[in-house]
């Protein structure tokens, strides 16, 4: 496991100067130190964790989301044996994001479970980029339920901010398997059938 401070302070808690100019500067709080530990101390328990990257942690609405890079295949595994040692953090939910630097790719993977027709990125007068997500607006109640805590990390992250657009999109209907026949049925032509026999 990869971490922005010295192994040997955070599991000691006593920074070297090197590590606490880091927090004072604020480029991490002060409690990330528990988080970066319990990541620490899980490198002997579960394999394979020495490609993790540690990058930030946030707490929003009582969720503790931690971000890391090369999460890979280690996200479940992890989430269980977080939410064991942070236990008496009183967190409702810790979430795991799997970080990468290509900002509308990290859009995406905020807004996995949220159809997303497109990704804009717009540059203001004032040299501040942000960018405009187009999401079919039967997906807004996904969005009012991820959609601040998506904002937050995202401008902790990439220092931009996302605004969301609700577009009129029909939605495409899963035909079960009665309605798959019903419409390969002609019924008039079905009738004359009945009549010959």
């Amino acid at each position: 496991m990869q971490i922005p401070l010295d192994k040997i302070c955070v599991k000691s808690g006593i920074l070297c100067p090197n590590c606490q100019a880091k927090i004072d500067k604020g480029l991490y709080e002060k409690w990330e130190i528990d988080i970066m530990k319990a990541l620490v101390e899980l490198e002997d328990k579960i394999k394979g964790l020495k490609d993790v990257n540690y990058k930030k942690s946030i707490i929003f609405d009582k969720k503790l989301y931690i971000i890391l890079e090369n999460l890979g295949s280690h996200r479940h595994e992890l989430e269980k044996y977080l939410k064991e040692k942070l236990n008496n953090f009183g967190f409702d939910r810790i979430v795991l994001i799997d970080y990468v630097s290509s900002p509308k790719e990290l859009i995406y993977k905020l807004l996995k479970n949220v159809e997303i027709k497109s990704t804009n990125i717009y540059y203001s007068p004032d040299g501040s980029i942000y960018y405009v997500v187009k999401i079919p607006s039967y997906e807004k109640h996904k969005v009012d339920e991820i959609g601040d805590s998506t904002k937050r990390i995202f401008k902790i992250l990439t220092k931009n901010d996302i605004y969301y657009e609700f577009i009129d999109s029909p939605k495409t209907k899963i035909l079960n398997d009665e309605e798959k026949i019903e419409q390969h049925i002609d019924v008039n032509q079905l009738d004359k059938l009945l009549k010959q026999i």
